[in-house]
């Protein structure tokens, strides 16, 4: 199946063009430039999409599914992260100053969620992913203002992923949106104890019956 991942894309107000928002975070190691935030797609019909693309000078990356599954999952990190962790400040607050200012709480969130979707999804985010989300989130967030004023039938899709929700951090970030903040209205939270939490892996030494 060919899956497009829109990334770093924006359409002109007035022209109505895409506007290619890739974010270029210098030379590797190996001298290869280092890219964040570039849309990608993967599938049959992979080349094809990203001729597409490339003919209105935006920057499209063809993968296999795999990698395209990482890039996929990245973004959704982004999307949740750092809104969340925007809207709940006292002040309107952008993506930019979410990088900018609450970098540590950002890090803390990010490296939980790999840790999550390593555990519950067998997905290694790819190298590298915490400076191309800071670098994206830097260079292109600049106006763009964190809210988690949605669509309750939205929230699915972006906060209430299976795996984030594993997150009792992120949980407690949500909780606080809504209960202070007066957000989410019209979402159901979940309602866990620390227990819930704990890993669902079984603890101990597995001998070869079966018998812990």
């Amino acid at each position: 199946m060919t899956q497009v991942l829109i990334s770093g894309l924006a359409f002109h107000q007035q022209s109505g063009r895409p506007t290619d928002l890739t974010v270029s975070l210098g030379p590797d190691s190996y001298g290869e430039e280092k890219l964040a935030g570039a849309c990608t797609a993967c599938g049959k019909w992979n080349g094809a999409v990203a001729q597409r693309f490339e003919r209105s000078n935006v920057r499209c990356e063809t993968d296999f599914y795999r990698e395209w599954r990482r890039k996929m999952w990245e973004r959704s990190v982004y999307d949740s992260v750092f809104h969340l962790l925007g809207a709940v400040r006292n002040e309107p607050t952008t993506v930019a100053q979410v990088a900018q200012y609450y970098g540590e709480e950002v890090s803390e969130l990010l490296w939980e969620m790999a840790s999550l979707l390593r555990g519950w999804k067998a997905i290694t985010m790819l190298y590298g992913f915490e400076e191309r989300l800071f670098g994206f989130a830097e260079a292109r967030g600049g106006k763009e203002r964190c809210t988690l004023d949605i669509d309750p039938n939205m929230y699915p899709y972006v906060w209430g992923s299976s795996v984030f929700l594993e997150s009792k951090s992120f949980v407690e970030y949500l909780q606080y949106a809504q209960i202070e903040k007066g957000l989410l209205q019209g979402v159901q939270l979940p309602n866990r104890t620390d227990a819930d939490y704990s890993s669902k892996m079984r603890q101990g030494v597995l001998r070869a019956d079966g018998v812990v």
